[in-house]
């Protein structure tokens, strides 16, 4: 196992970590993070597969095939616990249950979605467009707001985003919450979900913090132009900071102009601009440092 880690180059190293912190990404996506094109990427791909640094799978499809999937493999959850100084940390990630769930699972092609929209901007980024300083899980956001709960029936009510970020660009910073719709859910679930976000909101404030905007990436206009209508009814919109696009980030990256904040504004502007293009409805002072990362 020490020599095939040997063969393991930095490029490497770092495509195992990306799997294993963010549990499933596909080969356009790793293609996306690191190589020059998806042919390279393939061939590499295959190569840690064979090595055992990464696992893969591809999803049935009723028409056409899926792109292979990739999961940390057991060689790989070696390499990070030997890297992070904690042998256990990473095995349970390898469990052949926990993987063959994750395979099953129905959330796989929303998991998948949902890291296209931070592969996009890590890819812009790469070409000089900026910097992803922050990308967090479903799961890793859970904890960090973990902090802001006082007990179990508190953290309950707070809501469960499908990521949490920040961007930088120009020297300038924005930090995000994600709601990423496939067009599964009801527009009055999705609307529902501002109330946990208007009391997350207001638990923050107590700890004179500012709660990141939150983002709603939607897959077609028509989709997003329903669902604004339903979010701008909700009176819990009113405390929040609220933008929505309709974008697909497999094609559009999401730093461009085309976030329509929910009030303020009635143009579409570029994600770094965010912050200045919706008002602030707690006028809370910005914590000194970066608490998102």
């Amino acid at each position: 196992m020490l020599r095939a880690a040997a063969r393991l180059t930095d490029r490497d190293r770092y495509l195992v970590r990306a799997v294993a912190e963010h549990r499933v990404l596909t080969t356009d996506q790793l293609a996306a993070l690191a190589f020059g094109n998806v042919i390279t990427a393939r061939h590499r791909l295959d190569a840690l597969a064979r090595l055992g640094a990464l696992n893969r799978f591809r999803p049935h499809l009723a028409a056409g095939s899926a792109p292979w999937h990739y999961l940390l493999g057991p060689l790989g959850a070696v390499l990070l616990g030997a890297e992070d100084r904690d042998d256990k940390r990473w095995l349970p990630h390898v469990r052949a249950g926990r993987q063959i769930a994750l395979q099953r699972s129905q959330r796989l092609a929303h998991m998948t979605g949902a890291n296209w929209f931070f592969v996009s901007l890590a890819a812009h980024a790469r070409r000089g467009g900026g910097e992803v300083r922050t990308w967090l899980t479903e799961s890793h956001t859970a904890e960090f707001f973990y902090q802001y709960s006082i007990s179990l029936s508190a953290l309950a009510s707070l809501p469960q985003p499908d990521g949490l970020g920040a961007w930088t660009e120009g020297g300038r910073e924005i930090a995000f919450m994600l709601e990423y719709d496939t067009g599964s859910e009801h527009l009055a679930q999705l609307a529902g979900k501002l109330d946990s976000y208007a009391r997350l909101a207001d638990v923050m404030s107590r700890y004179h913090q500012q709660v990141p905007s939150l983002l709603f990436c939607f897959l077609t206009p028509r989709r997003e132009q329903t669902a604004r209508r339903a979010l701008a009814a909700s009176t819990d919109s009113l405390s929040l900071r609220i933008a929505t696009a309709a974008i697909d980030p497999q094609i559009t990256c999401p730093a461009g102009p085309v976030w329509m904040p929910l009030h303020g504004s009635d143009r579409q502007v570029r994600l770094i601009d965010l912050g200045s293009a919706m008002p602030d409805p707690g006028h809370l002072a910005r914590p000194c440092g970066d608490p998102y990362r």
